[in-house]
């Protein structure tokens, strides 16, 4: 599979240092799934590489939600560990 930006929601399977949306983007909110263990961590930045979003998988959670985000400037996400996927939910 592939990173999806091109439906809703987005999903995010491969991370990379590369900026993958340019432009401001309002996000509801970011869910990580499919994670293989507990501690495996997915960090979200903007496009200038500040911290939006950051989360560990938990052993008895099958996903880690985020609360309401809002607007962000750009998106990169440069971790996704153990084949987890990052979905994107945009307002």
């Amino acid at each position: 599979m592939a990173n999806l930006l091109n439906s809703m929601p987005w999903t995010i399977d491969t991370p990379g240092a590369s900026v993958l949306y340019k432009t401001p983007i309002k996000v509801a909110h970011f869910e990580f799934s499919l994670y293989a263990a507990q501690g495996n961590e997915v960090i979200v930045q903007d496009q200038t590489g500040k911290q939006v979003w950051s989360a560990t998988g938990a052993a008895d959670l099958e996903e880690v939600r985020s609360a309401k985000v809002g607007w962000i400037n750009g998106l990169i996400v440069p971790t996704l560990q153990g084949g987890g996927v990052l979905t994107i939910y945009i307002e």
